[in-house]
Parts: C-alpha cells; structure tokens; sequence
C-alpha cells in the first residue's frame, strides 16, 4: 500500500460527483487491485483527520489520532469516498515528518485488515448498501473508462 495524492488537474475529471472530496493533494491510501463487480480496480482511499464521531465504524478505518484531530472526532481512511484511479496518475504523498513516518509504520502493519476492510465496504456497496454521502463508484468507474 502506497500514499498518494491526486493534483487539481487530475482530481477535477471525477468532480461529476459531488461527493467527490475536492482538496487536491489530500493524502490518500492506494490499494491496487480491489475487485467490485467482477472486475479489478486500483483505489484511492482518502485519509481524513476529522471523521464525524457519528460515523459507523464500518465506513472508516482508524489511524492514529493527528493534531488536526478535533476531539471525539477521528482519523482514519474513509471508504465511502473512496474513488477508482489510474495508478499512473497518481503522485507519490510526501511522508517526510515524523507523524508520517509513525504512520506509514502502522499503515504497513495493518495492511492485510485495511485491504479487507475496503473489500468489505465494496461487497456491502455493490449488494446496494450505498451509505449516505458515499461516492458514487460506478460514476467514477466510467469517468476512469473515458
């Protein structure tokens, strides 16, 4: 698992959907080749420091809590706005620092369960358990196609 970002230019294509986070840059995790509807996709995952507190647990995967964390809110990577990617347009996160460096550390440990989990939340979506404010997968898989 790699950390990316998209630049403005390659993040507006997938603007069609407004659930689409719009900050470029945005630190996301890459998995490559999770299946959804018979077919494998690489995805970008976004890694976002305040995550409602409301939020069921199945729609993110915990990280270590940031600076930028506002109490009893979390940090994590947050499938509802993952988005499929061309891995050749993606550009490598800066992880220099010491919080990233702590981070990249778990992000390798929990690998194989952050990679299921993601496969879950595809499975659960494709059966059409679409949960408020997720993007819309199958939108941005044709907008990826064009």
């Amino acid at each position: 698992m790699k950390i990316v970002s998209l630049d403005a230019k390659e993040l507006k294509k997938y603007t069609v959907d407004p659930e689409m986070l719009q900050k470029a840059k945005r630190p996301c995790a890459l998995i490559i080749k999770l299946k959804y509807k018979g077919s494998f996709y690489d995805f970008a995952i976004p890694i976002r420091s305040n995550i409602s507190p409301n939020t069921p647990k199945y729609q993110y995967y915990p990280l270590p809590t940031r600076h930028t964390t506002k109490d009893n809110y979390r940090h994590g990577i947050h499938f509802i706005k993952m988005f499929p990617v061309d891995k050749t347009k993606v550009n490598r996160f800066n992880m220099d620092g010491m919080f990233y460096q702590m981070m990249k550390v778990f992000l390798d440990k929990e690998e194989k369960n952050i990679i299921k989990a993601c496969q879950n939340y595809l499975l659960d979506y494709e059966l059409g358990n679409k949960p408020k404010y997720s993007t819309n997968i199958d939108l941005l898989i044709n907008v990826l196609n064009k």
